[in-house]
């Protein structure tokens, strides 16, 4: 049985809604890969979507965006859904409010699984 990709729109401004999440220790520059290493850990990143967008590698190789977590953090020559704010041990991710449902609860199940890390 086949089931139908959810449509996800190319660029989906602006990001008013935001989520805090506490770090187990000041990430500084690095809290984008942090968070998004940790995101690859969660099914809904893999979930695969319909969008039209798609980024490009340092070949010139198209790559798709056709997961919940390429949209939502980006892939190379696209940007991604998000902006993240790194203030000492606080991060702050700044999505777009009108984002599917799925990104909703993927950025709580990263909250979640970020201040559950004991370091």
């Amino acid at each position: 049985m086949t089931t139908k990709k959810q449509s996800f729109p190319e660029r989906l401004i602006p990001l008013h809604a935001k989520i805090v999440i506490q770090a187990p220790k000041p990430l500084g520059v690095t809290a984008r890969v942090f968070v998004r290493e940790k995101a690859r850990g969660l099914s809904q990143y893999n979930e695969e979507i319909s969008c039209k967008a798609e980024g490009v590698d340092a070949k010139g190789k198209k790559i798709a965006v056709n997961t919940v977590g390429r949209w939502l953090f980006g892939v190379p020559g696209f940007q991604g859904h998000t902006r993240i704010v790194s203030e000492k041990s606080t991060l702050t991710i700044y999505y777009p409010e009108q984002a599917p449902k799925i990104v909703h609860d993927l950025l709580i199940k990263l909250k979640r699984a970020i201040e559950k890390v004991d370091n």
